[in-house]
């Protein structure tokens, strides 16, 4: 860039706006007129000096010194160096450092600066540009530095000359080619709508700011700085005397930062200075989840500045929007922080929903009218983000606000008391308008993975402050989502909003308490912790027993949910026996043709097959079948389950393609109703694989068992029961398609993993050394057909 940055071209309009004692005019295209006001005043008697303060130096950044050597950035230096090293032929002589509070930003520029000076033969010049008054001298005195005499100087202090061309004069006719950093220059007006930012053949001005989008960048390089990578952010904490950690242990922790510069400095400085009684990071990282200002005890005595403490460093750019006449600023962060630190998609803050809160009544108080200015200047002070969030392939991307962990968490934890309950509260409700259904419908499936962390945050940020109605409404919104996450067959995230849940309510004697518990033990069955689940499901029992009575229907569902762990784990007897129980009792409370009562029928039926009783199990899954279709209908998905229930028993009693019938029509059903990848079609398929496997059609087998195994990898994980047994079914068929090289290699590997996961005498484990035993065979000529039929893979 050569020249001044371009004024966008418009109509002849002359604008005059105030600078103290001048006005500046801008004309058309990139005419800028400055009109000076000299004021009469006695001259100055001789001695009495200048009366204003000029910086100690403007050779030496006269900022903190580096507290670890700048780590990462090494994109951003490369470019500005070379820039340095030639002025006179840089694309640009101007340049923007920009980024959130605490992010490097002056430690970059410390770095450049005396890199340019050892290596680029430049002389380093070094401005404060934080306020009006800081800046002003400092340009002076660069004047001065370059050449200009002190009457000159004094001149253009006391407005008899143009204070910016003179600084500007000298610095074009500067004998050495130079640097200057105008380093914290959060508020743009300092430079008098870009009056005193100028390009020069001559040297490079580096700006550090918070500002993401002034009008005074538009026409200059601009480099945003963003946390550092988890090694660089280890190396910080090394620096720092953090080194008696793990990798792992200081990874960890690096990660709980954010990876955030000034964050990892406080510390590692504080972790670096307990001489007398050292601190873990373990240690370290349960005082900062109790209090997070822990991060300021990194500051020095001598550095308790703002810039230098986490908990303060932001407020620097609120108390900054509310001197713009942008308070709500502040609010909008305060109820931001209420969320997670995730993307948090844009239609929560919409105007309709703040009017409908609270927040008119907080303190500074938010309106929806106000909210898109809210949000604009803490986009540009870099206090958060505005993104486009994936939303998967299907559909088009979110737009979302973002803000760093730590500057949420550290927010969060300075909200004033009278003021906790209440955004709380609003933000429960705007979550629960977004996502409020009409009876008997869902939220689709994106929309519940992008708002299932903040529905988690804000239950635990509720719990933990002890914000009673706020705590029932997230309770409420994190329930349905789980329950939603279950139907989806989306485990591992019911899992999570199931802990979190029962986290809150445990101790609780009340039917909702356990019915968070209960459904904690469903989602650790359905992921595979059978032994976990066990022990969930006959505590909420006998909870349940106590509380509501043992023919309860929420008693009755926790036998049938013990009975399905049981079933799990291989315990055919106990199973059955609590199964009986739950079949029994819905049977006699709810009637034979509910739902729940076929549910837990059919099971009952598959635990009797396990332990061979043929004919029995034949009988009621046969009876129960035609229940269900009467009842609900073909396509119910509880008739679904009771036809495959029927389908594996009549594999075990040999009646194979009566078996394969059942079973294709269960899949094309699961299909329709559930979708191809539900956990429940995955069960017909691979349902049909075993049998289609019996019956020799080993390229259909192979086809569906593959299938089967791609999906649950991927969902389940290469060690999960499910995929386990998918496995063994595949080796079999690998097997009985003559590819005995790959039936071993498949067999080996999945026996080692099942006696590690499963154990050496449970059921699957049992199946797969027979599996192994059998491809040893195979693979010394001798084919061999097991008859026995395979465990059910127990998706609930």
């Amino acid at each position: 860039m050569r020249g001044r940055p371009d004024v966008p071209q418009g109509d002849h309009v002359l604008r005059a706006v105030a600078d103290g004692r001048s006005r500046v005019y801008q004309a058309a295209g990139n005419q800028i007129i400055v009109e000076y006001a000299v004021q009469q005043s006695e001259p100055p008697a001789p001695g009495a000096g200048l009366g204003w303060a000029s910086p100690e130096s403007v050779r030496t950044p006269l900022v903190a010194p580096l507290s670890s050597p700048l780590r990462d950035r090494l994109d951003v230096r490369g470019t500005l160096l070379e820039e340095i090293r030639d002025p006179a032929t840089a694309a640009n002589g101007l340049h923007v450092v920009h980024g959130m509070a605490g992010s490097g930003k002056t430690a970059l520029a410390q770095t450049v600066f005396d890199e340019a000076l050892t290596g680029c033969g430049v002389v380093g010049l070094w401005v404060n540009a934080s306020d009006h008054s800081s800046f002003r001298s400092g340009m002076l005195a660069v004047a001065h530095d370059r050449g200009a005499a002190q009457q000159e100087v004094d001149a253009a202090r006391e407005g008899r000359r143009p204070d910016a061309d003179f600084v500007w004069h000298y610095l074009d006719r500067s004998p050495e080619p130079w640097l200057l950093i105008l380093d914290n220059a959060d508020d743009a007006s300092v430079f008098r709508h870009g009056a005193w930012l100028r390009s020069s053949s001559r040297g490079i001005v580096l700006i550090t700011s918070r500002l993401r989008n002034a009008a005074e960048w538009r026409g200059a390089a601009k480099h945003p700085l963003d946390v550092l990578d988890v090694s660089y952010a280890v190396d910080v904490l090394r620096d720092l005397s953090v080194s008696t950690e793990d990798l792992a242990k200081l990874e960890l922790l690096a990660r709980r930062l954010g990876c955030h510069p000034l964050a990892l400095s406080l510390a590692g400085a504080y972790l670096g200075r307990q001489l007398l009684e050292p601190v873990s990071v373990d240690e370290y990282l349960k005082r900062l989840d109790a209090d997070p200002s822990l991060l300021d005890h990194g500051a020095a005595p001598g550095e308790q500045e703002l810039r230098r403490l986490i908990t303060g460093t932001w407020q620097i750019s609120l108390d900054a929007l509310t001197e713009q006449g942008v308070p709500e600023a502040t609010t909008l962060l305060r109820l931001l922080s209420c969320f997670a630190a995730a993307p948090l998609p844009v239609g929560v803050l919409a105007p309709t929903g703040l009017d409908g809160t609270g927040l008119a009544h907080a303190v500074p108080p938010l309106t929806g009218e106000r909210a898109n200015l809210a949000l604009e200047r803490l986009t540009t002070h870099s206090l958060v983000s505005v993104l486009d969030a994936s939303a998967g392939a299907e559909r088009a991307a979110v737009r979302s606000v973002q803000a760093h962990p730590i500057l949420l968490e550290t927010v969060a934890a300075r909200i004033p008391v009278d003021q906790r309950a209440l955004l709380l509260e609003s933000a429960a409700g705007l979550l629960r308008r977004l996502l409020s259904t009409d009876s008997g419908h869902y939220v689709d499936t994106h929309t519940l993975r992008l708002f299932t962390p903040h529905a988690a945050a804000l239950l635990a940020h509720a719990a933990a402050r002890h914000t009673e109605a706020a705590t029932e409404a997230a309770l409420s919104i994190v329930r349905d989502l789980r329950d939603q996450s279950y139907v989806r067959g989306d485990y591992s995230t019911t899992r999570a909003l199931a802990d979190d849940a029962a986290r809150v309510t445990r101790g609780q004697e009340s039917a909702d308490a356990t019915t968070d518990q209960h459904e904690r033990g469903r989602a650790l069955a359905a992921l595979g912790h059978f032994d976990e689940a066990t022990a969930v499901h006959r505590a909420t029992l006998e909870a349940r027993e106590a509380l509501l009575g043992t023919d309860h229907p929420d008693t009755l569902d926790s036998a049938h949910a013990l009975g399905i762990s049981l079933y799990g784990l291989g315990h055919w007897a106990e199973d059955e026996q609590y199964m009986r129980r739950a079949a029994d009792g819905r049977a006699r409370v709810l009637g034979i043709t509910h739902p729940d009562t076929i549910d837990s029928r059919g099971r009952l039926a598959e635990a009797i097959g396990q332990q061979q009783r043929w004919a029995e199990a034949r009988q009621l899954a046969d009876e129960n079948l035609t229940v269900s279709e009467q009842a609900l209908g073909d396509d119910h998905p509880h008739t679904l389950l009771s036809r495959l229930a029927l389908a594996w028993v009549l594999a075990g009693v040999g009646e194979r393609e009566e078996a394969a019938i059942h079973t294709r029509a269960t899949l094309e059903g699961s299909e329709r109703v559930l979708g191809v990848d539900h956990p429940r079609t995955l069960a017909a398929r691979q349902r049909l694989a075993d049998v289609l496997s019996r019956l020799g059609q080993w390229p259909e087998a192979l086809d569906a068992a593959q299938a089967v195994r791609t999906v649950r990898q991927r969902v389940l994980g290469p060690e999960h029961p499910h995929t386990l047994s998918i496995e063994i079914v595949l080796s079999r068929i690998l097997r009985g398609a003559e590819r005995a090289p790959e039936a071993r290699e498949l067999a080996t590997r999945t026996l080692e993993v099942c006696v590690r996961v499963l154990g050496d005498d449970h059921p699957d484990t049992l199946s797969c050394r027979a599996e192994f035993e059998a491809t040893l065979e195979a693979a010394g000529g001798t084919l061999i057909h097991r008859g026995e039929v395979d465990q059910e893979d127990g998706e609930s």
